[in-house]
């Protein structure tokens, strides 16, 4: 897998001071957990093709957030589609016995999870600090995924 921090690190600095204020209102996805080097998504969001990485997989980085209305998913993988800066994310409604339904696919910024070494090295202030804390926002009106300045229509999705 390429580095792609530095490009991360300039988007960062260049939009979220730009979205912040919009989004003071909106709800934040809280980390949950990374799969590195897998070649089969344990939480299922991805089939198996998708996770074309390179010898030893790929790694999935996660996001949720949880609510009174549902359980919200933000799923990313680093994989052969990553661009210098974004990577194939899919933000994911889960249901009742867990029914997985994707509400926005598509690419979006790479993150570096806090269980990431790069992490550590990052400011613990400003836009950059704010973006690595919380990368993905859902509006207010649950209508829109925020992830930096890239915003997405959430959608009623398909199974």
């Amino acid at each position: 897998m390429r580095s792609h921090a530095i490009p991360l690190l300039a988007a960062a600095f260049l939009t979220a001071g730009a979205v912040a204020p919009a989004c003071a209102a909106d709800a934040a996805f809280a980390y949950k957990t990374t799969y590195r080097n897998v070649e089969h998504d344990p939480d299922k969001v991805w089939a198996d093709d998708a996770l074309a990485g390179g010898p030893g997989g790929a790694t999935i980085h996660e996001y949720e957030l949880r609510s009174a209305k549902g359980d919200l998913l933000v799923s990313q993988v680093w994989n052969d589609d990553c661009s210098s800066s974004t990577c194939p994310t899919r933000l994911v409604r889960i249901g009742p016995g867990g029914r997985r339904t994707v509400l926005v696919d598509d690419m979006m910024h790479q993150v570096i999870p806090p269980d990431d070494p790069r992490f550590a090295g990052l400011s613990k202030t400003g836009p950059a600090a704010a973006f690595a804390e919380h990368p993905f926002l859902l509006s207010a009106d649950g209508k829109t995924l925020v992830n930096g300045d890239f915003k997405f229509e959430v959608g009623a999705g398909k199974p």
